[in-house]
C-alpha cells in the first residue's frame, strides 16, 4: 500500500503543510499538491506571478530552492493560476524545481512506486485554449495570465492514454462534477456558485472530457478553496466519449442532473450521516481563533477571482466578501487521515453520498482519437481547500501496489514518454496552434507514430535502465536571501534549465523550450 497525502492549494505554505504531515499516525510516501503551489525563488519572480501586489509574498519556497531545507517528503505538484509561471516554463516537461519538489510540468503521466499518477496544470479558458505556447518574458499583464490557460495540445496529449491510470489532478474541477456529490452541501458553503452551476460556466469542459476518456480511479483538483466529494460512475461497458480535440473546448453545455441526495445532513452529522467528525484540515501549528463562519472575514485571503477578467467561476462573493469558510470550535481540532477506499460498499463514509449516473454527455461529437482503455469502474472526485486553519486541506489516499514500497521511486511513464516523442512536432510556440488530428486519417497516422516511439521507448529507455527520475535538479537563478519588499518590480531574464535539456536528449527530440539567446 502507498500512502499518498493530498493538498489543495498550497499558496507557499510549504512549512505548514510538512508540519502537518508530520503530525499524522499514518507514514507518508508521496505528497501531491493541486496547483497554486508558488515556486518563486526570488523577488523577480514574483513580478511574474498573476496576483495583485499586496499577494505578492515569497512564501516558504525559495528556502527549499536554496537548500537551506529539503522536503522531508517526496513532492509532486501541478500549476495553478497563482504560479511563478517563467520558471514553470523552464520544466515545460516536468523536473525538480527544488530537491525532493517535482513539478509535473503543462501536462504528464508519471510513476511512484507502482502508482501511475497523472496531472494537467492551469485552468481553462476558451479564448486561449487554441493558442500555441507563445508566452515568454518579460509578461505583459495578459500573458502574464494567459500563460497559465491551458492549451489543446496538451489535453490532446493526455487524451491518448490508454493504459489504467491511478490519480489525475487538475487545479480547476471537471465541468459537470459538482451534479455528482452533494450539491447542496456545496451550495451551502459557497452559495456565490449557484449562478455559475445554474449556467454551466462552473469548471473545466476539458477535464470532464479527460475524466470520461482516462476515467481515473481518484480525481483530485483544488482551485475553489472547499472540501467536496463525489463519485462518477462509469458503465462497465461504456466506449470512451466520442469527443475530438477540436472541439473540446466547446463542450461546455451538460445536462443539469442534480443528484437524488442532496438533501443536507441533519444537524450534529457529517455529509454521511453517521455524526462522525471527517474534518482533515485543522493545523495545531496554526491559529485556531473562534469566531462564527458567517461573520469572520481574512483580508489577506486571496480570493478565487481576483481579477476583473473572470476564471474558473464568473460570479463574485456577496457583498464583495472575501472568500472564508472556518470551521466550529465545536468540530474536531485534530489532523485526521481518511482512507479513500476503492470499494464503497467497504468504506462508505470516505465520501458523501453521490449520484449513480454516468457523466452528462456533451453536447458534441466526433470520432474519437484514442481506443477504449482497461480503466476503472468509477472516479471517485476530491477538491480540497487551502492550507488556513480551521480548513480542510488535507487528505490521505491509500493506494494497493505490487511494488516495494520502500523503493520511493518518482519514474517516467513508458506510455506517457512515447505520447510525448510522438507529438512533440506538433507544439506551436506561437499564438496559433494548427487544428490537430482531425481527419481520422491523421488520427490513425497519430497511433501508428505512437505505436512506433513506445517501441523506441522500450528499447532505448527501459530496456536500459533509464526509467526512473534522475536527481538533477540545479539552481538556474539567484536565491532571494532578503525579504520581499522589492515586490518584483523588474522581471527576470529567461533561464535555460539543464533537467530539460536532458530530458528532451533522453528522447531524442528538439529542445524549443529554451531559446537561444546567443
Amino acid at each position: 500500500m502507498v500512502n499518498i497525502a493530498f493538498e489543495g492549494c498550497c499558496h507557499g505554505e510549504l512549512d505548514k503543510i510538512y508540519r502537518s504531515l508530520q503530525k499524522l499516525s499514518v507514514p507518508i510516501d508521496l505528497l501531491i499538491i493541486a496547483g497554486d503551489f508558488q515556486a518563486v525563488r526570488n523577488a523577480r519572480d514574483l513580478s511574474c506571478m498573476a496576483v495583485p501586489v499586496k499577494y505578492q509574498h515569497l512564501g516558504d519556497f525559495h528556502s527549499y530552492y536554496s537548500g537551506q531545507k529539503v522536503a522531508p517528503i517526496t513532492t509532486i505538484f501541478i500549476g495553478g493560476n497563482h504560479e511563478a509561471s517563467n520558471y514553470l516554463w523552464e520544466l515545460y516537461y516536468g523536473g525538480w524545481v527544488a530537491p525532493n519538489i517535482y513539478y509535473m510540468g503543462a501536462g504528464n503521466v508519471l510513476n511512484f512506486n507502482g502508482v501511475r499518477i497523472g496531472g494537467l496544470s492551469g485552468i481553462w479558458k476558451e479564448g486561449d485554449y487554441y493558442k500555441g505556447h507563445f508566452e515568454r518574458v518579460p509578461y505583459t499583464e495578459g500573458t502574464k495570465r494567459s500563460i497559465y490557460h491551458i492549451r489543446q495540445y496538451d489535453v490532446v496529449k493526455l487524451y491518448q492514454v490508454s493504459e489504467p491510470v491511478d490519480i489525475m489532478a487538475s487545479h480547476d474541477w471537471p465541468a459537470g462534477i459538482e451534479h455528482f456529490g452533494r450539491l447542496n452541501d456545496l451550495l451551502a458553503k459557497k452559495r456565490f456558485l449557484k449562478s455559475d452551476i445554474d449556467n454551466k460556466a462552473l469548471g473545466s469542459a476539458p477535464a470532464m472530457t479527460l475524466l470520461k476518456k482516462i476515467r481515473p480511479r481518484y480525481w483530485l483538483s483544488a482551485h475553489l478553496h472547499v472540501k467536496y466529494a463525489a463519485i462518477v460512475k462509469h458503465k462497465p461497458t461504456e466506449q470512451p466519449t466520442s469527443v475530438s480535440m477540436d472541439q473540446t473546448s466547446r463542450v461546455t453545455e451538460y445536462s443539469a442532473r442534480n443528484t437524488a441526495n442532496n438533501t443536507p445532513p441533519k444537524d450534529g452529522q457529517n455529509a454521511n450521516g453517521n455524526g462522525e467528525e471527517n474534518g482533515i484540515g485543522t493545523d495545531e501549528l496554526m491559529p485556531t481563533t473562534v469566531q462564527a463562519a458567517s461573520s469572520l472575514a481574512n483580508e489577506d485571503e486571496i480570493n478565487i477571482d481576483i481579477f476583473s477578467e473572470r476564471e474558473g467561476s464568473k460570479s463574485s462573493p456577496p457583498n464583495g466578501q472575501t472568500l472564508v469558510d472556518c470551521r466550529d470550535d465545536s468540530r474536531a481540532t485534530d489532523i485526521r487521515s481518511q482512507e479513500l477506499s476503492k470499494s464503497c460498499g467497504d468504506h462508505a463514509d470516505a465520501f458523501p453520498k453521490t449520484s449513480t449516473s454516468p457523466v452528462p454527455e456533451p453536447t458534441e461529437s466526433a470520432p474519437a482519437i484514442a481506443d477504449e482503455n482497461n480503466c476503472f469502474d468509477e472516479t471517485r472526485f476530491l477538491a480540497l481547500d487551502k492550507c488556513l486553519p480551521r480548513r480542510e486541506f488535507l487528505q490521505v489516499i491509500h493506494i494497493p501496489t505490487q511494488e516495494h514500497v520502500g523503493a520511493h521511486r518518482l519514474c517516467y511513464d513508458p506510455e506517457w514518454l512515447a505520447i510525448t516523442k510522438a507529438t512533440e512536432p506538433y507544439m506551436s510556440l506561437n499564438g496559433y496552434q494548427p487544428n490537430l488530428f482531425t481527419t481520422a486519417g491523421e488520427q490513425e497516422a497519430l497511433k501508428e507514430s505512437i505505436r512506433q516511439a513506445r517501441e523506441w521507448v522500450e528499447k532505448y529507455v527501459v530496456e536500459v535502465g533509464k526509467l526512473e527520475i534522475p536527481s538533477n535538479f540545479m539552481a538556474t537563478a539567484p536565491c532571494s536571501q532578503s525579504d520581499d519588499s522589492s515586490k518584483g518590480q523588474f522581471q527576470p531574464v529567461e533561464y535555460n534549465n539543464t533537467q530539460t535539456k536532458e530530458f528532451c536528449d533522453l528522447l531524442g527530440i528538439q529542445n524549443r523550450i529554451w531559446r537561444d539567446q546567443s
